[in-house]
């Protein structure tokens, strides 16, 4: 608005001088009161443009914020809620003069599954953390390999959860990082452990397309409801019938979502409720030589 004023007011003691010498004071007059008429329909239409372009660039700092403060709330629920639990039960305990043995081991085991539940949010939040600001290195990886390292790792879980994993992965080689890989897989492995029942089976499986190379996780667990397969990847979310059936606070996947995607992988899922659920790892299918992802 300040150059209009300037580029007009310049224009105007030009334009004067020149029509002084061939037009009365009217045509000084006119030509004042159209660029004073120019100059506010400059600043309307400037202030509009303003307003479009500061909310365009606002909009995505707003969504931020909302998210951040969502993650803020949730991560304080979630860190509220064992610690409520926790002075809750030690408070009845202190005023109940006639607490028996068996009662007092009671609340120590619940006071011991609230701490718990700390440390795997504590340990949660500062692996997402820690993965915000990372660089990673790619390099060529066999896919089987980093699927074998990742199941070793979880085999006495699953035995004390009479889970079997059955791999039956090949040896398809992608460039990727191999560290990423395997902290993905045993997230969605862990989690697969987590929300099937006794005595059933865990599948890994992997395949080449001209474009990809997908890993494959499948269980035959609890299922997720059509309606929350959209939602498992953000933050702090579960669903409903998960939160009866496992423990946990549904910050894990978001975690392996966000870990592939600095190296240009997709993690998607598909899922029949009551019928298990399947996971899958997309990997751009290059071979390039050592690379650096974002």
């Amino acid at each position: 608005m300040t150059t209009s004023v300037v580029f007009s007011s310049v224009f105007f003691i030009i334009s004067l001088n020149e029509l002084s010498k061939q037009f009365s004071d009217d045509g000084s007059l006119e030509l004042g009161t159209t660029l004073i008429i120019l100059n506010i329909v400059t600043l309307a239409i400037g202030i509009a443009l303003s307003y479009w372009f500061t909310q365009r660039v606002l909009r995505p700092i707003e969504k931020m914020l909302e998210k951040q403060d969502q993650y803020i709330a949730d991560a304080s629920h979630g860190i509220r809620t064992p610690l409520a639990s926790t002075l809750i039960s030690n408070e009845i305990a202190l005023k109940n003069s006639g607490l028996t043995l068996v009662q007092a081991r009671a609340i120590i085991q619940g006071n011991i599954k609230d701490m718990q539940d700390l440390r795997l949010l504590s340990d949660e939040l500062l692996q997402e953390s820690e993965n915000q600001s990372n660089m990673f290195n790619l390099t060529i990886v066999d896919t089987r390999k980093v699927v074998q390292e990742a199941v070793q790792r979880l085999t006495v879980i699953a035995d004390d959860k009479k889970t079997f994993i059955k791999d039956n992965t090949s040896s398809i080689k992608v460039s990727a990082n191999a560290d990423v890989l395997r902290k993905v897989l045993v997230i969605l492995i862990e989690n697969a452990i987590k929300y099937s029942p006794a005595h059933s089976t865990i599948t890994l499986t992997n395949h080449q397309s001209q474009s990809t190379v997908d890993i494959l996780v499948t269980d035959q667990g609890i299922g997720i409801d059509a309606v929350d397969l959209d939602d498992i990847f953000n933050r702090f979310y579960r669903t409903d019938y998960s939160r009866s059936q496992a423990a946990g606070y549904g910050v894990g996947l978001s975690i392996a979502k966000k870990l592939l995607e600095k190296i240009d992988g997709k993690l998607s899922a598909k899922s029949i409720l009551g019928s298990g659920s399947q996971f899958i790892i997309k990997l751009p299918a290059n071979t390039s030589d050592s690379i650096t992802a974002k």
